[in-house]
């Protein structure tokens, strides 16, 4: 074990955890590709069927208002992992390589002696890609199903599921590893698209009246939100059986999906909330049952949270922050908030040498019950009050609320602040990859 790598704090720890922890915990981290909070029933929604992740709430505390840094999947992660913004840690794009000279949080833990297992389901994830696969110990990335006849390549969730279980039984027979604590990371795809309807899982169709335009992929989208959790509650409990001792676990997604609101059908182009607002829920040793946390908070706060409940000094130069406070009732006040819209296409090693850095689509910032965004392609900055209209629908000439520096010079401070970084050298997409993000949407 790396003594400088892990900073134990016993007494903060257990201040944190109300109990003593009898071994190290283990984490585990459960993902969903593309998921609204709105499609799950913790957060209200009437159709859903998710009685794994509600049930889930019910053991620990559940983010009413958690966002992402970014409506793409591998460049989510790479903030999630790294508690740091995209332009900084240089994945803006799918299958553009986060920077390797930052710590990630698998390697993090790895160095506190912590196993690391991933099983990813989302092409955009692969090792060759993004380079999350540091610090982990196994990184299962065989991709075997095509989910449309364009020929997107992924694993479904049972698939997924049976997979991570099969490692977990045959790691609970090996003594020596089984002693280890486990960091546990399983990505689930469904529900990105195309939705396909899942039989046996399909939401009430919706009365006549009620079939707005793109209904019908509104319904499969949630039968396939109602079959993840279905096979997540089979992983769960196989996680209960073979995993032993104190453990943590940590839902969320990497994004959500616009679903016609603002003229967009997808993810990834613009900061509105369908793409921006994500669902997260923490629970385990210590953390309150049933609690309901309104607090502002973001992927962007992962990394951190995970150290702090792990005892595991956090590197510097964090942008997030540990959400452990608010197991115990601290809000952590009204915490900025920032979420980057870019290009869908990746960058080939030929454009990143002709353009090192490029500006995003869209940049905002939300503070104190406002939304400020801009728009670089338009050259336009919008503005929200989300106390009084929090599905955006109304945008303001103005500020709605009078802040010293003012809204929108926040937001410019900010980026212009921001560390950049764009590698020189792009990636070497081969024609597979090539084809696989086309199906996905990400290469125009």
């Amino acid at each position: 074990m790396n003594a400088g790598a892990r900073a134990i704090r016993p007494a903060i720890l257990a201040a944190l955890l109300a109990v003593p922890l009898a071994a190290e915990p283990h984490f585990v981290l459960l993902s969903v590709d593309t998921l609204r909070a709105d499609a799950v029933g913790a957060y209200g929604a009437e159709t859903a069927t998710t009685p794994t992740i509600d049930a889930l709430a019910e053991a620990g505390v559940l983010f009413e208002d958690a966002q992402t840094t970014i409506g793409k999947t591998g460049p989510a992660f790479a903030s999630i992992f790294t508690s740091l913004y995209p332009p900084t840690h240089g994945s803006r794009r799918n299958a553009q390589r986060m920077r390797s000279d930052v710590p990630v949080l698998a390697q993090i833990l790895g160095n506190a002696g912590y196993e690391a297992a991933a099983f990813i389901s989302n092409w955009t994830l692969r090792a060759d890609l993004v380079g999350l696969d540091r610090g982990f110990d196994h990184y299962d990335e065989h991709f075997n199903q095509s989910r449309n006849a364009a020929g997107v390549m992924e694993r479904s969730a049972d698939d997924i599921a049976r997979a991570a279980e099969r490692w977990l039984r045959r790691r609970a027979r090996d003594e020596e590893r089984n002693g280890r604590p486990l960091f546990l990371w399983v990505h689930f795809s469904d529900p990105h698209s195309p939705y396909l309807e899942r039989t046996g899982f399909t939401p009430p169709r919706p009365p006549r009246e009620q079939r707005t335009a793109g209904w019908q992929r509104r319904w499969r989208y949630q039968s396939e939100v109602n079959y993840v959790d279905h096979w997540m509650g089979r992983l769960t409990r196989a996680i209960e059986e073979v995993l032993p001792g104190p453990r943590f676990t940590l839902f969320l997604s990497d994004h959500g999906e616009s679903m016609g609101e603002h003229g967009y059908w997808g993810h990834g182009k613009n900061v509105h909330w369908p793409n921006a607002r994500i669902p997260m829920i923490l629970a385990g040793p210590g953390v309150p049952e049933g609690r309901r946390v309104q607090a502002r908070v973001g992927v962007i706060d992962v990394l951190p949270t995970v150290l702090d409940l792990l005892g595991v000094e956090t590197p510097e130069d964090v942008e997030g922050r540990s959400l452990a406070p608010f197991r115990t009732g601290g809000d952590g006040g009204d915490t900025p908030r920032y979420v980057i819209g870019d290009k869908h296409s990746a960058l080939t090693a030929k454009s990143r040498r002709s353009a090192p850095y490029e500006d995003p689509l869209q940049i905002s910032l939300e503070v104190n019950g406002a939304k400020v965004l801009h728009d670089f392609s338009k050259r336009r900055t919008t503005y929200f009050d989300l106390t009084a209209d929090p599905r955006e629908e109304r945008p303001l000439d103005k500020p709605p609320v009078d802040l010293v520096p003012p809204l929108g010079r926040r937001l410019v401070n900010w980026y212009r602040d921001l560390e950049k970084y764009e590698a020189r050298s792009g990636t070497v997409l081969s024609e597979d990859d090539i084809k696989q993000l086309k199906s996905l949407g990400y290469i125009d």
